[in-house]
């Protein structure tokens, strides 16, 4: 179930109705467990083996874990045994065929004949995601900065909460538990708020996402046949495409979790506007940048030993983000992208520091080779495989010959969308002109919103696409 699939309006008001009418907060988050469990559960029943398994990993670590207050070897070696097991999970079920077939690859490249066991697995939805919320959870009550959960239910409720559980935003412990605490009531306030965060995210996917896609999908999957100013655009638009998909997946995310009278993290903040590839990544995906920052990055020592070190940490860490995102070398070669461009900014801002440059030109210079990183890695990100990746570069460096068939003129207006949605970014955070259309004028506001929910309505495509970080 998706969230722009028909079927999901009516399991969202059943599920929203039942809630509210529900008079103690024990019953509502047990529906709520519930209704996670069948939204889950829709697309294959057999994923909730998987996820009860990684439940009952993290509720009887975290317990183990407090029981041994006082013994720190002892909880950390309940801490890595718990992580382990998730991990090895994930690597079953998401890594198992690409570390096979690339140990075979590697034998018969020095005439070593492989044979290798062939795993048909189905990667079920979410499970990077959702293992990443149970290991920030054990992380934390090590960490003391949790008490561990005696209730397994909610353990449930915090790994499994359907709005955000099969493609984020990924919500810290520390910050969800409380909410399940909390006395909620519904107010008008409560529901406008959801409905402005989902009206949005539903334009962004069903507008803007879904009808870029055309331009995308046709280049990337045949990329010899199109000439080298189509492999640019094409790439242009799956930078804009990715952005709106994700962003609108990660606002309707908020919106219903808002609903239900949960806040969960804003994910994206106007990233394409950064003059920096380290400002890029506090803006972009920011519950995963900021989780691979805080239980990866920082742990490796972060920058506290050295530039060397510091270098070695960011790459570290970008690798293994790239290799969170799919179980390919496109996805490394991704990562290692980024930890150089990392790396790259940090020497410089050492070398340079912040004052040696005047403000204006180095914002200009800086917004515009953060937009070439950005884009440029989104080759290697979006193509089937790295000789493809290699070819649309040649194409967009003009090292190719041009194919025989061109996109339309359309496909090169795409990337304007970002700047109109940063500008009206810019707009909303202004404050008092947003709080005057919605506070002063809400008839105006909002009929402005439902006319833009009527337009990507009639713009939705018939068959509904999955989101992009879907596959992840």
């Amino acid at each position: 179930m998706i969230f722009t699939e028909a079927i999901f309006p009516i399991f969202l008001i059943f599920v929203l109705g039942v809630y509210w009418l529900a008079l103690r907060g024990s019953w509502r988050n047990d529906w709520l467990l519930l209704a996670s469990a069948i939204f889950y559960g829709w697309w294959d029943v057999r994923f909730l083996l998987l996820i009860a398994t990684v439940i009952a990993i993290s509720w009887y670590a975290g317990r183990r874990i407090r029981d041994l207050m006082g013994h720190r070897k002892g909880q950390l070696q309940v801490l890595w045994v718990a992580i382990g097991l998730q991990l090895g999970l994930l690597a079953v079920f998401k890594y198992f065929g690409f570390f096979a077939s690339s140990a075979a690859s590697a034998l018969d490249s020095i005439g070593m004949e492989a044979s290798w066991p062939t795993l048909n697995i189905i990667l079920p939805v979410g499970i990077s995601f959702y293992i990443f919320q149970a290991i920030s959870y054990l992380v934390d009550v090590y960490r003391r900065d949790l008490v561990a959960e005696n209730n397994p239910g909610r353990v449930a409720l915090y790994i499994a909460f359907f709005p955000q559980l099969v493609a984020g935003p990924i919500v810290r412990a520390a910050s969800f538990f409380p909410q399940i605490d909390r006395k909620k009531t519904f107010t008008t306030a409560l529901f406008w708020a959801g409905a402005r965060a989902f009206a949005v995210g539903f334009i962004y996917k069903a507008a803007l996402a879904d009808n870029i896609a055309p331009f995308v999908d046709p280049v990337f999957a045949d990329i010899s046949q199109w000439d080298n100013r189509s492999l640019f655009a094409a790439t242009m638009a799956f930078g804009t495409q990715i952005y709106f998909d994700f962003a609108g997946y990660s606002l309707m995310a908020i919106g219903v979790a808002r609903w239900f009278g949960f806040f969960i993290p804003k994910n994206f903040d106007d990233p394409y506007t950064s003059t920096s590839i380290s400002e890029f990544w506090r803006r972009w995906h920011m519950s995963l940048s900021f989780w691979l920052r805080d239980y990866l990055y920082i742990p490796l020592g972060g920058n506290r030993k050295g530039p060397v070190k510091t270098y070695r940490n960011l790459m570290i860490t970008m690798v293994l983000g790239g290799l969170w995102h799919g179980a390919a070398w496109s996805f490394v070669i991704w990562g290692a992208l980024h930890g150089l461009a990392l790396s790259v900014n940090r020497f410089f801002e050492r070398l340079l520091g912040r004052g040696l440059i005047l403000p204006a030109a180095g914002g200009a210079l800086g917004l515009v080779l953060t937009l070439f990183v950005v884009f440029g890695a989104w080759v290697p990100f979006r193509a089937d495989s790295l000789g493809d990746a290699v070819m649309v570069w040649a194409g967009i460096f003009g090292l190719r010959e041009n194919g025989a068939q061109s996109l339309s003129l359309v496909a090169f207006c795409v990337p304007l969308l970002l700047v109109i949605d940063s500008l009206f970014a810019r707009l909303s955070r202004l404050g008092d002109l947003s709080r005057h259309w919605v506070t002063r004028t809400p008839s105006v506001y909002w009929a402005g919103v439902g006319c833009l929910v009527a337009l990507a309505l009639a713009l939705y495509p018939l068959k509904s696409s999955p989101f992009v970080y879907f596959q992840f």
